[in-house]
């Protein structure tokens, strides 16, 4: 075996034969612990092992001990080390988060699929291709949803593979963070792996009639059917859809996100004031803002205050897990297609931008910090869109009497 020794003096290269294959072989003294270490890899030939020495050398000195060693790491295994170092629950310091997630659901979801595809695969081997391959299945692959009914299938949308691939960002972002690799597959230049242009943005609006059904559908209703030749009728007081009056009121006049009313308590309402306090621990972009109420968002939430148990420190609405069921069941009883509680959000910024409330004082109450995202949610609706035109149409009148008026005093002198 003939051995070589690098420029630099700690690290020694050479070749070593094992049950008849042959290897590259580097050597060195850690600085921590002083004990002499060694990585092999195999080699085709003498000159490809010599090769091979040379990149390790190169690698341990420009990268480091870890990103060396870290050849042999799994995808499987770097996701569960982002897993336990990343996806933990949020700590959080006088209110604003310092460390961790306030919501693991979205990120565990996102996981599984891409552990799935990446698992058995060399963190080191993964390719732009690979990951482009990753998102063409993806698309492909419908989405399934258990009913009472079956199974239902719908295409997957776009923006859901870019929520999955901005995961797989973030995971191979933390392992260059961590050393454990030089480059990520998403480092290549002019990589198209997530296009937002493609995403079709949702601009479902809810309409004053479609709001005026869906708050009647909150109370009670009587229904009739006939059954075996004979007329059934039953009532639905609509007590378990009551609770959701208040929380509709307040989340179309205020265009809080759903969490950030889940989330508030007794004690960030002020009835005298007529404000909420959205806290930064509750809010997406971890910051404190306050909201004024409209008279009837008010109004609702003194009612509810009304017969609570009148504990600041209970929630508002009640609501400690989810209102999916419940929210499917009024669109229902409401006869309302294609409506999201999220829809409610973006109906209250439509209407304050049409109400006239300048957008930089709209942003500031729902929360927005980008204008971009903030665009995404405002529609003009039919009666704001003429309105423009007016506008125009007065000021192009204005200036035509202006033009007429220069014309004939120009003639006069």
């Amino acid at each position: 075996m003939n051995e070589w020794r690098s420029s630099k003096r700690s690290h020694e290269g050479g070749l070593k034969v094992i049950k008849g294959n042959l290897y590259a072989r580097i050597q060195w003294i850690d600085e921590v612990t002083g004990k002499r270490k060694e990585k092999l890899r195999r080699a085709a030939s003498r000159t490809d092992a010599r090769k091979i020495i040379k990149e390790m050398v190169a690698e341990l000195e420009n990268h480091g001990e870890q990103t060396l060693q870290s050849d042999k790491l799994t995808f499987a295994d770097l996701a569960a080390d982002y897993q336990s170092k990343k996806l933990v629950e949020a700590t959080f310091a006088n209110g604003i988060k310092v460390s961790g997630k306030r919501s693991l659901m979205p990120s565990r979801s996102a996981l599984k699929p891409l552990v799935e595809y990446f698992g058995r695969m060399l963190v080191r081997a993964i390719k732009t291709s690979d990951v482009e391959a990753y998102k063409t299945r993806r698309l492909k692959t419908p989405v399934e949803t258990k009913t009472r009914k079956g199974v239902e299938t719908r295409p997957r949308k776009i923006s859901s593979v870019n929520r999955e691939l901005e995961h797989l960002r973030a995971i191979f972002n933390f392992a260059k963070d961590d050393g454990l690799i030089i480059k990520s597959p998403f480092d290549a230049r002019n990589n198209s792996l997530i296009v937002k242009t493609a995403e079709k943005n949702r601009d479902r609006v809810l309409s004053r009639e479609e709001e005026t059904r869906l708050i009647e559908a909150c109370g009670g209703r009587t229904v009739s059917y006939e059954r075996g030749g004979k007329q059934i009728t039953m009532h639905d007081s609509g007590e378990s859809r009551k609770y959701l009056k208040g929380l509709i009121v307040v989340a179309v006049d205020t265009g809080a996100r759903r969490g950030e009313l889940f989330k508030l308590q007794w004690k960030d309402v002020d009835l005298f004031e007529g404000t909420i306090l959205i806290q930064a621990s509750n809010s997406k972009t971890e910051k404190t803002r306050i909201i004024g109420l409209t008279s009837r968002a008010k109004n609702e939430l003194l009612d509810l205050w009304e017969t609570s148990v009148k504990d600041k420190d209970t929630l508002v609405f009640g609501i400690t897990s989810t209102i999916k069921n419940a929210w499917k069941k009024l669109c229902e009883i409401a006869m309302i297609d294609d409506l999201n509680f999220h829809d409610l959000r973006h109906t209250a910024t439509t209407r304050m931008i049409n109400a006239g409330v300048p957008h930089t004082e709209v942003m500031k109450i729902t929360g927005h910090t980008q204008i971009i995202t903030f665009l995404r949610y405002l529609n003009l609706s039919n009666e704001s869109l003429v309105r423009s035109a007016n506008m125009l149409d007065a000021y192009l009148t204005n200036q035509t009497v202006k033009l007429q008026g220069n014309q004939v005093f120009d003639s006069v002198n």
